[in-house]
């Protein structure tokens, strides 16, 4: 049985010496003890007149040391939402106000600073790498970023499938390109007509690799969107905004499936994109 997550690449951005290794950031959050004590925001309720605190917590932890730069721990962020967040009245004691909604995306923190974290529904960005400068007793906060895909990025993906079965495309961004070949004439006309255009192979995944269009449209326009894979591999998505979407097989693995397989066969997937926007 095939899985999938969609993951978002970012960096903390100071200085080496400044940065937390995997090791501690797994210490840390070990040393929790599993307990929800971490608080990530306060703001008054307008409901009990007292104070509501939003909560935070790291657990299912391992660590990747075999890895270089791209060494890593693994661990399950969990934190409080709008939906999940609890009234505590004067007693002390929690009354539910909404059903629990806590997000839980999965997180990797690498040697170098960069991180990739599993994007999630009600899961705001920065929160991730705030989570792990707490940890360390490290502010982070205007020392970080999110990565989009450069187009080279885009059109290495393309090239290095076999088959592409998604592909989303829009006019060169600030630029015009010079529409030396009848295909090329027709994209130019098909993007002054409509802001954007995806081809697809339908339920059936036909390769859209190869075909004239396609290939003309890879080389020359603005990509956005592409699924694709090697072989008789998975299919994996890249969205240019800077989404990634790993796929993997459990069906050969023996059971129960440990956290360090699985994460060590995300990384796996994941380690081209991180190390090409290192």
């Amino acid at each position: 049985m095939s899985e999938s997550e969609r993951y978002k690449i970012g960096k903390i951005d100071l200085p080496k010496d400044e940065l937390p290794s995997p090791e501690e950031v797994k210490e840390s959050i070990d040393s929790m003890d599993d307990n929800f004590e971490m608080v990530r925001r306060v703001e008054d309720d307008p409901v009990s007149g007292g104070e509501l605190e939003y909560r935070e917590k790291g657990r299912t932890t391992y660590l990747g040391d075999t890895h270089g730069e791209l060494s890593f721990c693994h661990f399950i962020y969990v934190a409080d939402t709008e939906n999940s967040i609890v009234v505590r009245n004067e007693a002390g004691e929690e009354e539910e106000r909404n059903q629990p909604e806590l997000v839980r995306p999965r997180v990797f923190y690498f040697e170098n600073g960069m991180f990739a974290f599993e994007s999630r529904q009600g899961l705001i960005d920065p929160w991730i790498p705030n989570f792990i400068g707490k940890l360390v007793d490290l502010d982070v906060q205007g020392n970080t970023h999110i990565y989009p895909f450069t187009q080279e990025m885009m059109k290495d993906f393309y090239d290095s499938r076999d088959e592409i079965t998604v592909f989303k495309f829009s006019s060169p961004e600030g630029e015009d390109f010079d529409p030396d070949t009848p295909l090329a004439e027709a994209l130019n006309e098909l993007t002054q007509t409509v802001e954007s255009q995806q081809f697809s192979g339908g339920n059936e995944g036909k390769n859209l690799k190869g075909t004239a269009l396609v290939d003309e449209a890879a080389e020359k326009m603005f990509i956005e969107k592409l699924h694709g894979s090697r072989d008789d591999d998975l299919t994996m998505n890249i969205l240019q905004s800077g989404i990634y979407v790993v796929a993997w097989s459990e069906t050969d693995w023996s059971e129960p499936v440990d956290t360090g397989t699985r994460a060590e066969e995300i990384f796996n997937r994941l380690a081209p994109q991180v190390r090409r926007l290192a």
